[in-house]
């Protein structure tokens, strides 16, 4: 991975969501267990989760149980409403490094396999929706992380080129999607997935925390 500050000719940053701009693991697990139970489905472990974060819900619930996807769907969104308020959270310095990127003349967007709704409702509790040149979500490609359909169509609605974008995720499927579109990765650090995991996918930068990225972009 390159140390330092990266050079200047990079004028798109792409964003995950998920673990990313927005604190949302105890939910996504918390939501993920309730629906479980709800159901009578067998457990699953927090770190098998953990690797699906990344991928739609409704893929999410196919790979559960093809036959009860529609119910786990529906009830995982219920559960994850009914928590929300309660578990999500902002990771420190978040907002104040889209601000400080935003000023500097980067163009951002956040590329997520979440819904719509669900993505813009976490963007504008936080209040980082303001900061946001385009948002890329499930509705939005026919393929998913880690496919690139999703980076492209970014760079897409930003007018961008690979070359000098860099799209910055907490999971191994975002450094895949960035890599297969030709872009460079940035790894989040402060997300769930523990460093080896990361670093298995080569990612071109590791980004400690939130405000290292005023210090790696200039």
């Amino acid at each position: 991975m390159l140390p330092g500050k990266m050079k200047k000719d990079i004028e798109y940053l792409l964003f995950d969501l998920d673990g990313t701009l927005v604190d949302t693991i105890r939910l996504i697990l918390r939501a993920f267990r309730e629906t479980f139970r709800a159901l009578g489905l067998p457990p699953r472990d927090d770190r098998e989760m953990l690797l699906q974060v990344g991928k739609p819900l409704y893929r999410q619930a196919l790979d559960i149980d093809p036959q009860r996807a529609d119910e786990i769907f529906r009830v995982y969104q219920e559960m994850y409403d009914k928590y929300y308020q309660e578990l999500v959270n902002e990771y420190p310095g978040v907002r104040e490094a889209l601000a400080g990127l935003k000023e500097r003349g980067y163009r951002l967007a956040v590329v997520t396999s979440k819904r719509h709704t669900n993505a813009v409702m976490d963007l504008e509790k936080f209040e980082l929706l303001r900061y946001l040149d385009e948002l890329v979500t499930a509705e939005d490609t026919e393929n998913h992380k880690p496919d690139p359909e999703p980076v492209f169509k970014a760079l897409e609605k930003l007018g961008g080129s690979p070359g000098k974008a860099v799209f910055i995720g907490d999971s191994p499927y975002d450094i895949r999607s960035a890599h297969a579109a030709g872009v460079r990765a940035g790894a989040a650090a402060w997300g769930p997935f523990p460093r080896e995991v990361l670093e298995a996918e080569n990612p071109d930068y590791w980004i400690p925390d939130p405000p290292s990225l005023l210090r790696i972009f200039p």
